[in-house]
């Protein structure tokens, strides 16, 4: 088997090992009406701190909100560059927000949802783009799951970031992350994350 392959291979396996150890410790009774537990799809229960992994899962997780309780900036803005997208409002998850004045890889689980709006008026996203660290090592984009829909409910991208499309739409920008100063538009910045809210 290449090796591209076999990392790739290794990758899904390692994401898919570390859901399955989530939902594990997950409770059964996580469905409740304050909106912290239910179904995640894909047959794995819902984490507030763990994105789930395929379009069909992270859609109605999305949709459920449960990332707004993460460490989220206080409103939309015109997106930093080098950002692609128009007006963002960008929310990290413990993980990246525990360990934003590391200057280490972030590590594995680090997650943050980036609502994406038409313009800095709006008063909801019109989609997201979602980020998931699956591994201790970026393996050079390969551990890091990516999903944009640029419109709510239609998915752009989604896979690892190894995938020759995510690559082309999502790591090859975010492997620059905290290079140099064009590529640190908030301070903390590095290993594929550019904006570490905390």
């Amino acid at each position: 088997m290449p090796l591209a392959m076999k990392t790739n291979s290794l990758a899904v396996l390692a994401a898919s090992s570390m859901l399955m150890g989530l939902a594990l410790g997950c409770s059964s009774s996580s469905n409740s009406s304050d909106g912290g537990g239910g179904g995640g799809g894909g047959g794995h229960a819902s984490n507030p701190q763990t994105p789930p992994i395929g379009a069909a899962a992270i859609a109605p997780w999305l949709q459920q909100g449960l990332y707004k309780s993460w460490h989220c900036e206080t409103a939309a803005h015109t997106a930093r560059s080098p950002s692609p997208h128009s007006v963002d409002r960008v929310c990290s998850n413990d993980v990246i927000a525990n360990n934003a004045t590391s200057t280490g890889p972030w590590p594995a689980g680090a997650a943050a949802v980036k609502e994406l709006y038409a313009q800095t008026t709006d008063t909801s996203p019109s989609g997201w783009a979602v980020y998931l660290k699956t591994g201790a090592d970026s393996a050079n984009g390969a551990n890091w799951y990516y999903y944009g829909a640029l419109t709510a409910g239609g998915s752009n991208v989604d896979g690892m970031g190894a995938d020759s499309t995510v690559m082309a739409m999502c790591t090859s920008c975010h492997l620059a992350a905290g290079s140099d100063a064009a590529h640190t538009p908030s301070p903390g910045g590095h290993d594929e994350v550019y904006t570490p809210v905390h």
